[in-house]
């Protein structure tokens, strides 16, 4: 179990909600806020996905393909490898 001590106006928050009898405490009031956060978070990365999805499929139907070889997958393995020992980002559009 973990602890974590909250500054103002965060205490004063939680403990109005415990107050008004929203939550029994004020570990289940930022239990709830944390979840509340988490499910948020979870929608985000969803909709990240679902767009990346939209975004391939467009991409498709509009024939902006590159044909797979087994030569294609190691280019773009080794520009990966070569980004990340050279601490560089690695851009998640890659292309040969």
């Amino acid at each position: 179990m973990s602890r974590i001590d909250l500054n103002e106006p965060y205490t004063t928050y939680l403990q109005s909600q415990v107050n008004a009898g929203l939550y029994r405490s004020i570990t289940a009031a930022a239990e709830a806020a944390i979840h509340k956060q988490m499910i948020e978070d979870e929608k985000l990365r969803l909709s990240s996905i679902a767009n990346a999805i939209a975004k391939g499929e467009a991409n498709i139907q509009a024939g902006r393909t590159i044909k797979y070889t087994p030569d294609l997958m190691n280019e773009i393995s080794e520009k990966g490898k070569a980004a990340a020992l050279n601490k560089q980002t690695v851009k998640p559009d890659v292309r040969p």
